[in-house]
């Protein structure tokens, strides 16, 4: 009995060893790699980012990325990317790497008109609670709770975000950290553009912008199953990033 099972664990180990790779490719509807030094669409779905102020190029997790100087530094999105989060599924997937420890939160990734507490994504960088802040809702009490995983140790980290119908996941170098459940979704829609270090809240002085590199943004009109979040990730883990860039 027990020699069966050790060759029937070994059979299922080599099956899904030889099984092919998920289309990661399929619902992907806006991709920057930031190779070229700025935020054009490669997925050419349409959309397009403007860099404001002092957006640098600098190495990235794969090839270059886009190094924020936590001033004036920003991207603001037009196009299709903004027509994805309303009330449908969806995943956001990222790679960061902070250059600085604030006491204020560092705006990340936003979507969001105003800083109060409706119909917004805001993805924060918290060095004083040690997590990426995740907030997902679309009024004070219609929310995704929860959801901000712990910051891990190291210099790169790859953020995903996934909402599927009641559920809102969060996770950290391909590994599931959060997850939250409401008895009935949220309606995300807005006017804001997709955004990079704008959340409103920085004019409010809650937050400051993100210092730091970002890479290899992309977003998806659906929702990924943790095994393509495992494998997204594993196409370029964090271990293989430049921890210096000289130019």
């Amino acid at each position: 009995m027990r020699t069966t099972s050790l060759l029937l664990a070994l059979t299922l180990c080599l099956l899904f060893s030889l099984a092919p790779p998920p289309d990661l490719s399929k619902g992907l509807v806006a991709y920057f790699t930031f190779n070229e030094c700025d935020a054009r669409d490669d997925s050419g779905q349409g959309s397009a980012g403007q860099l404001i102020g002092n957006v640098r190029c600098w190495c990235g997790v794969e090839d270059d990325g886009l190094l924020f100087d936590g001033q004036q530094a920003h991207v603001l999105f037009s196009g299709t990317i903004n027509d994805y989060f309303t009330t449908s599924d969806f995943t956001v997937s990222f790679y960061l790497k902070s250059e600085a420890a604030l006491v204020f939160p560092q705006s990340v990734i936003s979507k969001r008109e105003a800083c109060d507490d409706y119909h917004l994504l805001d993805i924060a960088l918290d060095t004083r609670l040690q997590e990426l802040t995740t907030d997902l809702q679309e009024t004070e009490n219609k929310l995704y709770r929860e959801l901000g995983p712990a910051l891990p140790t190291g210099s790169w980290l790859h953020y995903a975000l996934v909402r599927e119908g009641v559920y809102a996941r969060t996770y950290i170098n391909g590994k599931l950290m959060k997850t939250a459940r409401r008895c009935s979704g949220i309606d995300l829609s807005n006017e804001a553009p997709f955004a990079i270090g704008n959340s409103p809240c920085v004019q409010t002085g809650r937050m400051r912008r993100f210092k730091g590199v970002i890479d290899e943004l992309r977003v998806y009109d659906r929702a990924l199953t943790n095994d393509e979040i495992q494998w997204l990730y594993e196409e370029t883990p964090v271990e293989n990033a430049q921890m210096d860039c000289v130019s």
